[in-house]
């Protein structure tokens, strides 16, 4: 996307009270995100862990057809995620999910990283409810969104995924989580990068290229474009199996 697109978008953003502050998303992030995404007629598809008015920015880029986006917001606060629904209205473009949290065992979390292909099979089974009263704890350890299941969201889909929430160590869980949802040279923007070793956890999933990241003052974030999986392939044994995966890979 161009700058000048982009700039329109935040423009509108603004007007419609987009309200600026130490939590928020910061609109820079956001500016080198859309520059990288190469899409003219295709659909971008977006999917925002946390919520904040950032999501009024998703919105203005597809009312003002600057981008044919179709964004998933994901918010575990109730009073943020009705405010966030209240500013958004009714956008067919922009979808706001809100999941409560669950907090996982040492044990559980490595379960989850030694197979991130089972993942979402395992996520219903383990962890433990968050009380919502803990749900602002910034130094909770982790804890990720429980209701997974509510996001309808095809395998190898997503072009952008937003890491910003929720808060704690808990959000690098999106790596395996999502390694089925995530295109295999997907964008990924981490908020509050340096905050925990959000890249390190990433790099157990994924081969990635950092493009941009941004140190100043509590703006701290990096943009990086996914490389393929690091994990090892399983590969197919039948002949049905066979034909599927040459087919897939364009093998001759």
């Amino acid at each position: 996307m161009i700058i000048r697109d982009i700039e329109k978008a935040l423009q509108q953003s603004n007007c419609n009270h987009w309200r600026y502050n130490s939590l928020t998303l910061n609109k820079q992030a956001l500016v080198h995100a859309c520059r990288h995404i190469n899409k003219e007629n295709e659909e971008c598809q977006v999917l925002q862990l946390g919520g904040g008015d950032s999501a009024l920015f998703w919105k203005s880029l597809g009312e003002l057809k600057l981008l044919r986006v179709q964004a998933t917001i994901v918010e575990h606060h109730p009073i943020r995620a009705k405010e966030i629904k209240e500013s958004l209205g009714d956008v067919p473009h922009v979808a706001l999910v809100t999941s409560s949290l669950k907090q996982l065992s040492e044990e559980e979390w490595n379960k989850v990283y030694d197979n991130p292909a089972k993942s979402r099979s395992l996520w219903p089974a383990i962890g433990q409810r968050v009380p919502e009263n803990q749900f602002d704890h910034f130094s909770i350890q982790n804890a990720f969104y429980a209701d997974l299941d509510q996001l309808s969201l095809s395998g190898h889909s997503v072009d952008v995924m937003v890491v910003d929430g929720p808060h704690g160590n808990g959000r690098s869980l999106a790596y395996p989580l999502f390694v089925d949802t995530l295109k295999p040279d997907a964008l990924v923007l981490v908020d509050d990068f340096d905050h925990y070793p959000f890249l390190a956890h990433l790099g157990k999933i994924y081969h990635y290229e950092e493009l941009f990241r941004e140190i100043v003052g509590n703006r701290r974030w990096v943009l990086v474009r996914l490389q393929g999986s690091n994990q090892p392939q399983h590969f197919p044994t039948s002949c049905s199996s066979m034909q599927a995966f040459v087919k897939r890979y364009k093998i001759s």
